[in-house]
Formats: C-alpha cells, structure tokens, sequence
C-alpha cells in the first residue's frame, strides 16, 4: 500500500512570485484566503455581480467549486469560487500584505531559525 495517494501538499499561493499563503483548507476559497491577509482583490460577488473578481494566473491550476458564470480566459481565474489545485503565482498586488521572507540563520548552531514577517510595499 502506498500514502502517496493519501497525503497531498498544500498548494503555496504567491503574488508575484512572492508567497504569501499556503492554502491548507481553512478557507472556503481562494478569494476568502487572499482576503484573510488584506491581499486587495476587487469584488461584487457577494453583491450579485459575477467576474468582478477575475484574477490572471501567472502559473498553477485551480479547480473551480462552482461552475464560473464570467467568461474567462486560459489564464484568468475566478477566486471566489476557485481553490489552488497546486502552487499558484498570481498577478496581483502585494502593496500592504504581509509576506513572508526567507529565514534568517545565525552563525549559531544551537539556535533555532525564525521566520520573519514584514510588510511589503510594491
């Protein structure tokens, strides 16, 4: 018997090649988890108006829980209704979202490697 099967990474979301999110299944969508870290999408899906949302996918695969009502192009998502089905490199902003930084390492052996947050304006 293999597990290979049975366990799958968690897709990592970036922004711009930069990480931000891994999705681990505590969000219902990906719109929902760009939101829990202040990532700027414009929305009206909750209001009714469909593809509002509409996300370019620089690299990755979604799968979509409900079927889209927007046209959308080959590289073009909707978040609201979309999950990460691998890594995913969005084009959107990372203006004002916290993101994570490679790991800071001492000349320590013994200590134990942090990792940073910082705000990052671009």
């Amino acid at each position: 018997m293999t597990y290979r099967n049975l366990f799958k990474k968690a897709p990592i979301v970036s922004l711009k090649g930069q990480p931000i999110i891994l999705f681990d299944g505590k969000h219902s969508s990906l719109l929902e988890a760009l939101e829990s870290k202040k990532v700027k999408v414009f929305s009206e899906c909750r209001n009714g108006f469909c593809g509002a949302c509409k996300t370019t996918v620089i690299s990755g695969e979604v799968s979509y829980l409900t079927t889209p009502l927007a046209e959308l192009k080959a590289n073009e998502c909707l978040p609201c209704c979309c999950v990460p089905e691998s890594d995913l490199n969005l084009k959107l902003s990372t203006k004002g979202v916290e993101v994570v930084v490679k790991r800071q390492y001492s000349n320590n052996p013994t200590a134990t490697p942090a990792l940073t947050k910082l705000a990052h304006e671009g």
